[in-house]
């Protein structure tokens, strides 16, 4: 009897060889992450604040929280370690006063700019490792991967298995 994780795909892969690429995809990415972070000064979580910020502008702490999918009493002691490190600034929001806004400093901008460069060199050296594909191509494919993965996480779908869920 075949099961869901010996099905081949059109590729020739399976669910599970899938998977475990998946896997060790996440460990180099985070490894790579941790390190290019870490010559750059910051977390991990801070740089994906900074790279938010520059990306939206001011954004309040809801829409940083919202884009970053963090509770934003977390995602707000983060940018307090980035206030105190002079790289943000909280200013109010004009037109409203119970909102704070995120702004980059002058050494939050050049701190940006620095993990810009060190990421865009190492990942262009990935790409250019990538025989056969094009940088397009590798694009559409992990944009495409991340929000199907992101819209299961969505939809409410749990780790219970569906064959299993009707044995119940």
């Amino acid at each position: 009897m075949s099961t869901i994780a010996d099905q081949q795909g059109p590729s020739g892969t399976s669910v599970r060889d899938f998977r475990r690429s998946l896997r060790a995809l996440e460990r180099e990415v985070e490894l790579s992450l941790a390190s290019q972070t870490e010559c750059c000064g910051v977390t991990s979580a801070q740089c994906h604040i900074l790279l938010e910020v520059e990306g939206r502008g001011s954004p309040s702490i809801g829409e940083l929280a919202e884009a970053l999918e963090l509770d934003p009493s977390t995602l707000s002691r983060t940018v307090d370690s980035l206030v105190k490190a002079k790289l943000v600034s909280r200013v109010d929001d004009p037109s409203n006063r119970r909102r704070q806004l995120v702004e980059l400093l002058p050494l939050g901008l050049a701190k940006v700019e620095y993990i810009n460069l060190v990421c865009d060199e190492y990942y262009d050296g990935v790409l250019s490792s990538a025989e056969g594909l094009g940088r397009g191509e590798i694009g559409r494919v992990v944009a495409f991967l991340a929000e199907a993965i992101r819209s299961k996480r969505l939809s409410g779908s749990c780790c219970i298995p569906a064959t299993a869920k009707k044995q119940e």
